[in-house]
Protein backbone atom coordinates (compact mmCIF):
# COMPACT_ATOMS: atom_id res chain seq x y z
CA UNK A 1 0.00 0.00 0.00
CA UNK A 2 3.35 2.44 0.33
CA UNK A 3 3.07 4.93 -2.34
CA UNK A 4 6.00 7.59 -2.15
CA UNK A 5 4.84 10.70 -4.48
CA UNK A 6 2.12 10.94 -1.69
CA UNK A 7 2.69 14.32 0.38
CA UNK A 8 0.57 16.92 2.21
CA UNK A 9 -0.10 20.89 0.22
CA UNK A 10 -2.10 23.44 1.98
CA UNK A 11 -4.97 24.62 -0.39
CA UNK A 12 -3.46 28.33 -0.81
CA UNK A 13 -1.15 26.11 -2.40
CA UNK A 14 -3.44 24.65 -4.53
CA UNK A 15 -4.93 27.20 -5.36
CA UNK A 16 -1.79 28.42 -6.46
CA UNK A 17 -0.30 26.07 -8.22
CA UNK A 18 -3.76 24.52 -9.94
CA UNK A 19 -5.76 27.90 -10.23
CA UNK A 20 -7.99 26.63 -12.89
CA UNK A 21 -9.75 24.04 -9.55
CA UNK A 22 -10.90 27.22 -8.55
CA UNK A 23 -12.74 27.27 -11.76
CA UNK A 24 -14.90 24.00 -10.41
CA UNK A 25 -18.13 24.89 -8.68
CA UNK A 26 -17.53 21.40 -6.57
CA UNK A 27 -13.95 23.24 -5.14
CA UNK A 28 -14.62 24.32 -2.02
CA UNK A 29 -18.56 23.95 -2.73
CA UNK A 30 -19.92 24.73 0.88
CA UNK A 31 -17.05 27.65 1.12
CA UNK A 32 -16.04 26.26 4.59
CA UNK A 33 -12.41 25.29 4.01
CA UNK A 34 -9.47 27.28 5.04
CA UNK A 35 -6.54 28.35 2.85
CA UNK A 36 -4.51 26.21 5.90
CA UNK A 37 -6.23 23.31 4.78
CA UNK A 38 -4.51 20.57 3.28
CA UNK A 39 -4.58 18.05 0.17
CA UNK A 40 -3.71 15.15 -0.22
CA UNK A 41 -1.17 15.69 -3.40
CA UNK A 42 0.96 12.98 -5.78
CA UNK A 43 2.80 14.40 -8.64
CA UNK A 44 3.18 12.08 -11.76
CA UNK A 45 2.19 8.26 -12.38
CA UNK A 46 0.51 6.43 -9.01
CA UNK A 47 0.69 3.10 -8.73
CA UNK A 48 -1.11 2.00 -5.84
CA UNK A 49 -1.07 -1.55 -4.12
CA UNK A 50 -4.92 -2.72 -2.46
CA UNK A 51 -7.45 -0.56 -2.19
CA UNK A 52 -7.24 3.59 -2.54
CA UNK A 53 -10.08 4.70 0.07
CA UNK A 54 -11.55 7.86 -0.46
CA UNK A 55 -13.46 8.55 2.84
CA UNK A 56 -10.56 10.81 4.58
CA UNK A 57 -13.22 11.84 7.65
CA UNK A 58 -13.52 8.04 8.20
CA UNK A 59 -11.20 6.81 11.66
CA UNK A 60 -10.64 3.99 9.77
CA UNK A 61 -9.11 5.82 7.14
CA UNK A 62 -7.32 8.38 9.35
CA UNK A 63 -5.21 5.34 10.16
CA UNK A 64 -4.17 4.14 6.28
CA UNK A 65 -3.77 7.54 5.65
CA UNK A 66 -1.51 7.92 8.55
CA UNK A 67 0.12 5.02 7.00
CA UNK A 68 0.56 6.33 3.91
CA UNK A 69 1.88 9.70 4.75
CA UNK A 70 4.53 8.37 7.19
CA UNK A 71 2.78 10.49 9.79
CA UNK A 72 1.81 10.22 13.35
CA UNK A 73 -2.17 9.78 13.41
CA UNK A 74 -2.34 12.51 15.71
CA UNK A 75 -1.07 14.58 13.03
CA UNK A 76 -3.51 13.38 10.76
CA UNK A 77 -6.24 14.08 13.21
CA UNK A 78 -5.32 17.36 14.20
CA UNK A 79 -5.56 18.87 10.76
CA UNK A 80 -8.38 19.20 8.46
CA UNK A 81 -7.93 17.44 4.83
CA UNK A 82 -10.42 18.62 2.05
CA UNK A 83 -8.94 16.50 -0.81
CA UNK A 84 -7.25 14.24 -2.58
CA UNK A 85 -4.96 15.64 -6.04
CA UNK A 86 -3.35 13.56 -8.77
CA UNK A 87 -1.62 15.03 -11.53
CA UNK A 88 -0.99 12.20 -13.44
CA UNK A 89 -2.46 8.69 -13.99
CA UNK A 90 -3.63 6.09 -10.72
CA UNK A 91 -3.16 2.72 -11.28
CA UNK A 92 -4.49 0.63 -8.40
CA UNK A 93 -4.99 -3.50 -7.67
CA UNK A 94 -7.72 -3.25 -6.05
CA UNK A 95 -10.65 -0.32 -5.69
CA UNK A 96 -11.63 2.82 -5.63
CA UNK A 97 -14.00 3.58 -2.83
CA UNK A 98 -15.84 6.45 -1.31
CA UNK A 99 -18.54 4.27 0.98
CA UNK A 100 -20.13 7.38 2.28
CA UNK A 101 -23.07 8.63 0.54
CA UNK A 102 -23.77 11.62 2.42
CA UNK A 103 -19.98 13.22 1.95
CA UNK A 104 -16.23 12.74 0.71
CA UNK A 105 -13.45 14.84 -0.14
CA UNK A 106 -12.61 17.27 -3.61
CA UNK A 107 -10.89 14.71 -5.99
CA UNK A 108 -9.36 15.70 -8.64
CA UNK A 109 -7.10 12.89 -11.33
CA UNK A 110 -5.79 14.93 -14.27
CA UNK A 111 -4.92 11.86 -15.90
CA UNK A 112 -6.51 7.59 -16.44
CA UNK A 113 -7.83 6.14 -14.02
CA UNK A 114 -7.32 1.95 -13.78
CA UNK A 115 -8.73 0.09 -10.89
CA UNK A 116 -10.95 -3.69 -10.26
CA UNK A 117 -14.07 -1.50 -9.04
CA UNK A 118 -14.73 2.57 -8.45
CA UNK A 119 -17.81 3.40 -6.19
CA UNK A 120 -18.29 6.57 -5.46
CA UNK A 121 -20.85 8.40 -3.18
CA UNK A 122 -20.78 11.42 -1.51
CA UNK A 123 -17.20 13.05 -2.93
CA UNK A 124 -16.68 15.80 -6.09
CA UNK A 125 -14.42 13.44 -8.48
CA UNK A 126 -13.11 14.99 -11.60
CA UNK A 127 -10.97 12.65 -13.96
CA UNK A 128 -9.52 14.50 -16.96
CA UNK A 129 -8.25 11.12 -18.95
CA UNK A 130 -10.20 7.48 -18.95
CA UNK A 131 -11.85 5.58 -16.40
CA UNK A 132 -11.45 1.39 -17.04
CA UNK A 133 -12.71 -1.24 -14.44
CA UNK A 134 -12.34 -4.82 -14.57
CA UNK A 135 -15.47 -5.25 -12.68
CA UNK A 136 -17.75 -2.46 -11.66
CA UNK A 137 -18.47 1.54 -11.62
CA UNK A 138 -21.02 2.53 -9.59
CA UNK A 139 -22.15 5.68 -8.65
CA UNK A 140 -24.75 6.54 -5.66
CA UNK A 141 -26.80 8.67 -3.60
CA UNK A 142 -27.36 12.62 -5.08
CA UNK A 143 -24.82 14.29 -2.27
CA UNK A 144 -21.61 13.48 -4.67
CA UNK A 145 -21.03 14.62 -8.09
CA UNK A 146 -18.59 12.28 -10.32
CA UNK A 147 -17.38 13.88 -14.35
CA UNK A 148 -15.03 12.12 -17.02
CA UNK A 149 -14.18 13.85 -19.07
CA UNK A 150 -12.99 11.07 -21.03
CA UNK A 151 -14.35 7.14 -21.50
CA UNK A 152 -15.97 5.39 -18.88
CA UNK A 153 -14.89 1.28 -19.89
CA UNK A 154 -16.24 -1.22 -17.19
CA UNK A 155 -18.24 -4.34 -17.77
CA UNK A 156 -20.81 -3.14 -15.34
CA UNK A 157 -21.62 0.69 -15.05
CA UNK A 158 -24.38 2.01 -12.81
CA UNK A 159 -25.73 5.37 -11.90
CA UNK A 160 -28.43 5.49 -9.00
CA UNK A 161 -29.75 8.80 -8.15
CA UNK A 162 -26.20 10.60 -8.65
CA UNK A 163 -24.74 13.14 -10.52
CA UNK A 164 -22.71 11.49 -13.05
CA UNK A 165 -21.81 12.53 -16.17
CA UNK A 166 -19.18 11.63 -18.88
CA UNK A 167 -17.53 11.88 -22.92
CA UNK A 168 -18.38 8.03 -23.87
CA UNK A 169 -18.63 4.41 -22.40
CA UNK A 170 -18.25 1.27 -23.17
CA UNK A 171 -20.12 -1.37 -20.55
CA UNK A 172 -20.14 -4.86 -22.33
CA UNK A 173 -22.70 -6.38 -19.86
CA UNK A 174 -24.80 -4.41 -18.05
CA UNK A 175 -25.48 -0.32 -18.05
CA UNK A 176 -28.46 1.59 -16.13
CA UNK A 177 -28.68 4.81 -15.12
CA UNK A 178 -31.59 6.66 -13.81
CA UNK A 179 -30.57 9.89 -14.37
CA UNK A 180 -30.77 9.43 -17.99
CA UNK A 181 -33.34 7.81 -20.82
CA UNK A 182 -30.67 5.49 -22.37
CA UNK A 183 -31.22 2.16 -19.89
CA UNK A 184 -32.54 -0.35 -21.57
CA UNK A 185 -36.08 -1.86 -20.38
CA UNK A 186 -34.58 -5.48 -19.24
CA UNK A 187 -31.79 -3.25 -17.36
CA UNK A 188 -34.81 -1.55 -15.40
CA UNK A 189 -35.42 -2.26 -11.56
CA UNK A 190 -39.05 -3.82 -10.68
CA UNK A 191 -40.49 -2.62 -7.28
CA UNK A 192 -41.36 -5.28 -4.76
CA UNK A 193 -44.57 -4.55 -2.84
CA UNK A 194 -43.68 -6.71 -0.05
CA UNK A 195 -40.26 -5.60 0.89
CA UNK A 196 -40.93 -1.85 -0.34
CA UNK A 197 -37.53 -1.93 -2.03
CA UNK A 198 -36.53 -1.54 -5.78
CA UNK A 199 -35.12 -4.83 -7.02
CA UNK A 200 -32.06 -5.07 -9.28
CA UNK A 201 -32.99 -6.34 -12.97
CA UNK A 202 -32.38 -10.06 -13.37
CA UNK A 203 -29.41 -9.46 -16.12
CA UNK A 204 -27.11 -7.76 -13.59
CA UNK A 205 -28.04 -10.45 -10.98
CA UNK A 206 -27.31 -13.22 -13.14
CA UNK A 207 -23.67 -11.84 -13.55
CA UNK A 208 -23.15 -11.39 -9.82
CA UNK A 209 -21.43 -13.84 -8.21
CA UNK A 210 -23.97 -13.73 -4.86
CA UNK A 211 -27.10 -14.62 -6.61
CA UNK A 212 -28.49 -13.60 -3.22
CA UNK A 213 -27.74 -9.87 -3.92
CA UNK A 214 -31.53 -8.15 -4.98
CA UNK A 215 -30.95 -4.32 -4.27
CA UNK A 216 -28.11 -1.59 -5.43
CA UNK A 217 -27.25 -0.86 -1.65
CA UNK A 218 -26.53 -4.98 -1.09
CA UNK A 219 -23.91 -4.40 -4.14
CA UNK A 220 -23.17 -1.43 -2.72
CA UNK A 221 -21.57 -3.03 0.41
CA UNK A 222 -19.95 -6.04 -1.35
CA UNK A 223 -18.43 -3.01 -3.43
CA UNK A 224 -17.30 -0.82 -0.48
CA UNK A 225 -15.19 -3.88 1.20
CA UNK A 226 -13.36 -4.37 -2.03
CA UNK A 227 -14.86 -7.57 -3.09
CA UNK A 228 -14.57 -8.82 -6.54
CA UNK A 229 -17.99 -9.31 -7.44
CA UNK A 230 -19.04 -10.58 -10.83
CA UNK A 231 -19.27 -14.53 -11.55
CA UNK A 232 -16.85 -14.53 -14.64
CA UNK A 233 -14.10 -13.18 -12.08
CA UNK A 234 -14.26 -16.50 -10.12
CA UNK A 235 -14.26 -14.36 -6.55
CA UNK A 236 -12.29 -16.53 -3.65
CA UNK A 237 -14.64 -19.12 -2.35
CA UNK A 238 -16.11 -17.98 1.02
CA UNK A 239 -15.62 -19.85 4.29
CA UNK A 240 -18.51 -19.05 7.07
CA UNK A 241 -15.39 -17.34 8.87
CA UNK A 242 -15.63 -14.92 6.41
CA UNK A 243 -19.86 -14.69 6.33
CA UNK A 244 -19.31 -14.71 10.61
CA UNK A 245 -17.23 -11.59 10.36
CA UNK A 246 -19.52 -10.01 8.27
CA UNK A 247 -22.71 -10.53 9.79
CA UNK A 248 -21.30 -9.59 13.04
CA UNK A 249 -20.34 -5.96 11.43
CA UNK A 250 -23.38 -5.91 9.65
CA UNK A 251 -26.58 -7.83 10.71
CA UNK A 252 -28.30 -6.95 6.98
CA UNK A 253 -25.61 -9.29 5.63
CA UNK A 254 -27.05 -12.32 6.98
CA UNK A 255 -29.69 -11.77 3.62
CA UNK A 256 -26.34 -13.11 1.42
CA UNK A 257 -25.66 -15.71 3.30
CA UNK A 258 -25.89 -18.96 1.46
CA UNK A 259 -27.78 -21.45 2.82
CA UNK A 260 -25.14 -23.96 3.23
CA UNK A 261 -23.53 -21.27 5.80
CA UNK A 262 -26.64 -19.84 7.33
CA UNK A 263 -26.57 -21.96 10.10
CA UNK A 264 -28.65 -21.61 13.60
CA UNK A 265 -25.62 -20.35 15.47
CA UNK A 266 -24.90 -17.47 12.63
CA UNK A 267 -28.65 -16.28 13.22
CA UNK A 268 -28.84 -16.93 16.50
CA UNK A 269 -25.40 -14.56 16.72
CA UNK A 270 -26.50 -11.92 14.41
CA UNK A 271 -30.24 -11.99 16.83
CA UNK A 272 -27.73 -11.23 20.00
CA UNK A 273 -27.00 -8.03 17.85
CA UNK A 274 -30.17 -6.33 16.91
CA UNK A 275 -33.52 -8.38 16.20
CA UNK A 276 -33.82 -6.11 13.06
CA UNK A 277 -32.03 -9.33 11.82
CA UNK A 278 -34.78 -11.67 12.34
CA UNK A 279 -36.53 -11.11 8.35
CA UNK A 280 -33.20 -12.93 7.33
CA UNK A 281 -33.28 -15.45 9.49
CA UNK A 282 -34.35 -19.42 7.91
CA UNK A 283 -38.50 -19.26 8.54
CA UNK A 284 -37.79 -22.29 10.56
CA UNK A 285 -35.89 -21.15 13.10
CA UNK A 286 -38.83 -18.47 13.57
CA UNK A 287 -40.10 -20.16 16.94
CA UNK A 288 -42.89 -18.67 19.44
CA UNK A 289 -39.58 -19.04 21.74
CA UNK A 290 -37.01 -17.09 20.07
CA UNK A 291 -39.92 -14.30 19.08
CA UNK A 292 -40.46 -13.86 23.47
CA UNK A 293 -37.63 -13.91 23.68
CA UNK A 294 -36.89 -10.89 21.77
CA UNK A 295 -40.04 -8.81 22.54
CA UNK A 296 -38.87 -9.74 26.43
CA UNK A 297 -35.32 -8.00 25.75
CA UNK A 298 -36.91 -5.42 23.24
CA UNK A 299 -40.25 -4.57 23.19
CA UNK A 300 -39.55 -2.60 19.64
CA UNK A 301 -39.04 -6.16 18.24
CA UNK A 302 -42.66 -6.86 17.99
CA UNK A 303 -42.49 -4.79 14.67
CA UNK A 304 -40.41 -7.54 13.08
CA UNK A 305 -42.64 -10.48 14.19
CA UNK A 306 -44.28 -12.42 11.71
CA UNK A 307 -47.72 -11.70 12.04
CA UNK A 308 -49.16 -15.23 12.29
CA UNK A 309 -46.41 -15.10 15.79
CA UNK A 310 -48.17 -12.11 17.26
CA UNK A 311 -50.17 -12.79 20.27
CA UNK A 312 -52.22 -11.09 22.90
CA UNK A 313 -49.49 -12.54 25.57
CA UNK A 314 -47.09 -11.10 23.22
CA UNK A 315 -48.39 -7.89 22.65
CA UNK A 316 -48.58 -7.51 26.30
CA UNK A 317 -44.70 -8.73 26.72
CA UNK A 318 -43.84 -5.78 24.33
CA UNK A 319 -45.43 -3.24 26.42
CA UNK A 320 -43.94 -4.33 29.19
CA UNK A 321 -40.54 -4.03 27.70
CA UNK A 322 -40.92 -0.93 25.70
CA UNK A 323 -43.44 -0.32 22.23
CA UNK A 324 -45.00 1.48 20.07
CA UNK A 325 -48.53 1.10 20.24
CA UNK A 326 -48.66 1.08 16.35
CA UNK A 327 -47.02 -2.26 16.23
CA UNK A 328 -49.16 -4.06 18.15
CA UNK A 329 -52.42 -5.65 16.16
CA UNK A 330 -55.81 -3.28 16.96
CA UNK A 331 -57.43 -6.99 17.82
CA UNK A 332 -55.37 -7.06 21.04
CA UNK A 333 -55.99 -3.00 22.27
CA UNK A 334 -57.75 -2.72 25.63
CA UNK A 335 -57.34 0.16 28.08
CA UNK A 336 -54.83 -1.61 30.28
CA UNK A 337 -52.80 -2.28 27.02
CA UNK A 338 -52.64 1.11 25.78
CA UNK A 339 -51.77 2.39 28.89
CA UNK A 340 -48.96 -0.08 29.53
CA UNK A 341 -47.45 1.05 26.40
CA UNK A 342 -47.53 4.78 27.32
CA UNK A 343 -46.40 3.87 30.34
CA UNK A 344 -43.59 1.80 29.46
CA UNK A 345 -42.67 3.41 26.10
CA UNK A 346 -39.24 5.28 24.88
CA UNK A 347 -40.60 8.00 23.50
CA UNK A 348 -43.53 10.65 24.69
CA UNK A 349 -47.19 9.49 24.34
CA UNK A 350 -48.87 10.05 21.61
CA UNK A 351 -52.37 9.30 21.97
CA UNK A 352 -52.92 10.09 18.05
CA UNK A 353 -51.90 6.22 17.96
CA UNK A 354 -55.29 5.53 19.53
CA UNK A 355 -58.52 4.41 17.75
CA UNK A 356 -61.32 6.99 18.79
CA UNK A 357 -63.12 3.72 20.20
CA UNK A 358 -60.42 3.37 22.87
CA UNK A 359 -60.40 7.06 23.36
CA UNK A 360 -61.98 7.18 27.02
CA UNK A 361 -62.26 9.68 29.92
CA UNK A 362 -60.25 7.45 32.08
CA UNK A 363 -57.45 6.88 29.48
CA UNK A 364 -57.01 10.58 28.97
CA UNK A 365 -56.47 10.97 32.86
CA UNK A 366 -53.92 8.66 32.50
CA UNK A 367 -52.10 9.75 29.44
CA UNK A 368 -51.78 13.31 31.08
CA UNK A 369 -50.37 11.16 34.13
CA UNK A 370 -47.80 9.69 32.35
CA UNK A 371 -46.39 12.51 29.93
CA UNK A 372 -46.84 16.06 28.93
CA UNK A 373 -50.23 15.15 27.46
CA UNK A 374 -49.11 16.94 24.14
CA UNK A 375 -52.01 16.14 22.11
CA UNK A 376 -54.86 16.71 25.53
CA UNK A 377 -56.55 19.48 23.50
CA UNK A 378 -57.19 17.48 20.09
CA UNK A 379 -57.97 14.29 21.61
CA UNK A 380 -60.61 15.94 23.82
CA UNK A 381 -62.49 17.70 20.66
CA UNK A 382 -62.26 14.55 18.92
CA UNK A 383 -64.17 12.60 21.25
CA UNK A 384 -66.30 15.15 23.08
CA UNK A 385 -64.90 14.62 26.32
CA UNK A 386 -64.47 17.87 28.36
CA UNK A 387 -61.04 18.66 29.09
CA UNK A 388 -61.02 20.64 32.40
CA UNK A 389 -62.73 17.49 33.98
CA UNK A 390 -60.12 15.35 33.26
CA UNK A 391 -57.37 18.03 34.25
CA UNK A 392 -59.44 18.08 37.82
CA UNK A 393 -59.16 14.51 37.39
CA UNK A 394 -55.34 14.18 37.49
CA UNK A 395 -55.14 17.08 40.02
CA UNK A 396 -56.73 15.03 42.37
CA UNK A 397 -54.78 12.17 41.62
CA UNK A 398 -51.94 13.74 44.02
CA UNK A 399 -50.17 16.62 44.31
CA UNK A 400 -47.20 14.72 42.11
CA UNK A 401 -49.17 15.44 39.14
CA UNK A 402 -49.11 18.69 39.40
CA UNK A 403 -45.50 18.72 37.74
CA UNK A 404 -47.48 17.43 34.94
CA UNK A 405 -50.35 20.27 34.83
CA UNK A 406 -48.40 23.33 35.63
CA UNK A 407 -45.78 22.18 33.50
CA UNK A 408 -47.60 21.09 30.66
CA UNK A 409 -51.67 22.55 31.07
CA UNK A 410 -50.78 26.00 33.04
CA UNK A 411 -54.08 27.93 33.43
CA UNK A 412 -56.15 30.10 35.64
CA UNK A 413 -58.38 27.44 35.96
CA UNK A 414 -55.69 24.69 36.79
CA UNK A 415 -54.22 26.60 39.49
CA UNK A 416 -57.60 27.73 41.21
CA UNK A 417 -58.53 24.05 41.15
CA UNK A 418 -55.35 23.14 42.71
CA UNK A 419 -55.17 25.93 45.13
CA UNK A 420 -58.26 24.74 46.45
CA UNK A 421 -57.03 20.93 46.52
CA UNK A 422 -53.70 21.51 47.91
CA UNK A 423 -53.52 25.10 49.63
CA UNK A 424 -52.49 23.78 53.15
CA UNK A 425 -49.85 21.40 51.99
CA UNK A 426 -46.51 21.99 52.57
CA UNK A 427 -45.05 20.95 49.11
CA UNK A 428 -47.26 23.04 47.50
CA UNK A 429 -45.21 26.21 47.53
CA UNK A 430 -42.45 24.32 46.17
CA UNK A 431 -44.57 23.99 42.97
CA UNK A 432 -45.28 27.71 42.92
CA UNK A 433 -41.56 28.77 43.06
CA UNK A 434 -40.92 26.35 40.88
CA UNK A 435 -43.55 28.16 37.84
CA UNK A 436 -43.27 31.45 39.26
CA UNK A 437 -42.90 32.89 36.15
CA UNK A 438 -46.02 31.13 34.65
CA UNK A 439 -47.72 32.48 37.21
CA UNK A 440 -46.37 36.20 37.09
CA UNK A 441 -47.31 35.98 33.53
CA UNK A 442 -50.94 35.66 33.87
CA UNK A 443 -51.04 37.77 36.46
CA UNK A 444 -52.06 35.16 39.02
CA UNK A 445 -49.75 36.77 41.72
CA UNK A 446 -51.65 36.31 44.76
CA UNK A 447 -50.61 33.02 45.12
CA UNK A 448 -47.08 34.12 45.56
CA UNK A 449 -47.73 35.12 49.39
Amino acid sequence: MQTPNFKLITIAEIKKNYPFLTEDEKFDYFEDWEDSDYFVVANGEVNFEGNFYLDLYEDKEKKGLAGLLNLPIKRIEEIRIEGVLIDGDLFTTGSIINAEGDYGPYVFVSGNVNCQSLLLGGANVQINGNVVAKEVVMTFYNHGSFNCSGLIEAPVFIVTDHNTTFSERKSKLFYYNDRADDTEPQNECEYDDETDEEIMSKELRKLLDNPLIETFEELERDLARGELVLQQNNPPVKTYEYWRERVLANYRDLKLVPMEFKTEELCTLALNSTFHALPFVHQDLVTAERCEKLVTKDGFALQVIPDERITKELSFKAAQSGTMLRFIPEEYYSEELIVLVFKNGKHEPDINDVPSLFITASLLIEYVKIGKGLWLDKACKQSGIDKGMVLKEVIDSGIQYLENIFGNHFSKETVEYAFSVYKNQEEWNNYVQKYKVKFERLGLNEYLF
